[in-house]
């Protein structure tokens, strides 16, 4: 009887919820970001760990050059992490710290972060969906390999 008694009361005063479409990082499109970066590292002849994220922080792909060294799997990983989770890049946190815009501290909020060079944010209709870090290259050289990988959103 109870269970009548609620689907009618759907029927009568409606019931529904606020559904929302959020876009996401499909294995397509994160292949064709780790293309676009690796080439853009075999440009500057980099031997770099170019690593992808989902906004949770989860790894979706991971590519290490034979040469890079083992350090730049764990730089790469959290460059994207932090880029994804601060929804901005690790070059204009490291900038805001600099400045002290952005407190120092912030590089203990949390063991995967990461304020140096080479971690973008994945935009994706304004929404942040991940976050793409490079580790290998060096500095501005990092963060324009990212770049690069981001040109496929374009």
């Amino acid at each position: 009887m109870k269970r009548i008694l609620f689907l009618l009361s759907i029927c009568i005063y409606g019931f529904s919820y606020d559904i929302k479409m959020e876009p996401v990082l499909t294995n397509e499109i994160v292949e064709d970001m780790l293309d676009r970066a690796k080439q853009r590292a075999r440009d500057y002849g980099a031997s770099v760990t170019i690593t992808i994220v989902d906004k949770s922080g989860e790894v979706l792909a991971v590519f290490r050059d034979h040469n890079a060294g083992v350090h730049t799997i764990r730089a790469s990983y959290k460059k994207a992490y932090t880029a994804s989770s601060q929804k901005r890049g690790t070059k204009d946190i490291l900038l805001g710290v600099e400045n002290g815009n952005i407190p120092g501290d912030i590089r203990f909020l949390d063991d995967n972060f990461s304020i140096m060079k080479g971690g973008e944010p994945i935009v994706i209709d304004g929404l942040v969906v991940g976050g793409i870090g490079v580790g290998g290259a060096h500095g501005d050289a990092d963060v324009d390999i990212a770049l690069a990988g981001l040109s496929v959103l374009k």
